[in-house]
């Protein structure tokens, strides 16, 4: 598990910034939150040291990150993590802290996909609302002509979907899921991606990350460019903390794990229609 000190603050903002904008797409991850109470800046250190000796043991093969914050709060954002398992890590973390020095600290365990919006309030109210979020990296791609004008909100007719995924399993267990609600298209590479949206005008797009002639992100970079306000939605099996927040900060409407739920995708086909 990553440990940041080092511009904790500005990362952990822009980490719960994506998570209040879609704590859906954050499905089977947690975050542990440990606040210290009157504890100087010689003591604060102390407690990142025996924090991090705990984290090596109970989370060491966890996928995640530990935020050692400036306001003296510590964040776990960890994935796949069992309630127990983040019981005994909060527990043995303030016991510790306060055995050793007997300064009191508390934490709180907050599943992101159901207290996402909390969290995420929680997190940009102790950094007073005064944070910058990262700028995206264009690809670099030119803007290509679409064929005619984007409609928006199209309200007659089935949901259209276009599916951009190389792996034609995927492909087929998507439709499989799909083909009683929606319209449905789809595109194995990012160069046929173009063209398929240009040409069809999709509701809503599901989009891999990896393809075979380039990334994903370079194809919801030019959708938000010539489409703003599109319905794209990251599909990966790479569901790692920077995977989900840069698609959320990109412009995607969300970001689906691979093996995916058939209730996932629905969300957002009916969320759309809705």
């Amino acid at each position: 598990m990553e440990i940041l000190s080092i511009n904790a603050d500005q990362k952990l903002v822009s980490a719960a910034s994506s998570i209040g904008r879609n704590p859906l797409s954050w499905e089977g991850w947690f975050c542990l939150q440990i606040r210290l109470q009157d504890i100087d800046d010689d003591l604060y250190q102390e407690c990142l040291l025996w924090t991090k000796s705990i984290v090596d043991s109970y989370l060491k093969e966890v996928e995640g990150r530990v935020y050692f914050c400036g306001n003296k709060t510590i964040h776990i954002l960890g994935k796949t993590i069992s309630p127990k398992i983040l019981h005994q890590t909060g527990h043995q973390i303030c016991d510790l802290i306060y055995a050793e020095n007997e300064t009191s600290a508390y934490y709180t365990i907050y599943d992101l996909v159901e207290d996402g919006f909390l969290y995420a309030q929680s997190v940009l109210e102790q950094a007073n609302n005064v944070f910058s979020l990262p700028v995206s990296i264009h690809s670099g791609l030119e803007s290509l002509p679409l064929s005619e004008p984007l409609s928006q909100g199209q309200s007659l007719g089935a949901v259209k979907v276009l599916l951009v995924e190389d792996d034609p399993v995927t492909r087929w267990m998507v439709r499989n899921a799909l083909k009683h609600e929606c319209e449905f298209v789809t595109a194995p590479t990012m160069n046929k991606a173009f063209g398929m949206y240009s040409s069809y005008q999709p509701d809503v797009v599901f989009l891999d990350i990896d393809l075979p002639d380039g990334s994903g992100y370079a194809v919801l970079e030019w959708i938000m460019r010539n489409d703003p306000g599109a319905c794209v939605v990251m599909f990966s099996s790479n569901d790692n903390l920077d995977n989900i927040s840069n698609a959320l900060e990109d412009g995607a409407s969300g970001f689906i794990a691979k093996p995916f739920l058939k209730e996932s995708l629905l969300h957002y086909i009916h969320n759309h229609t809705g």
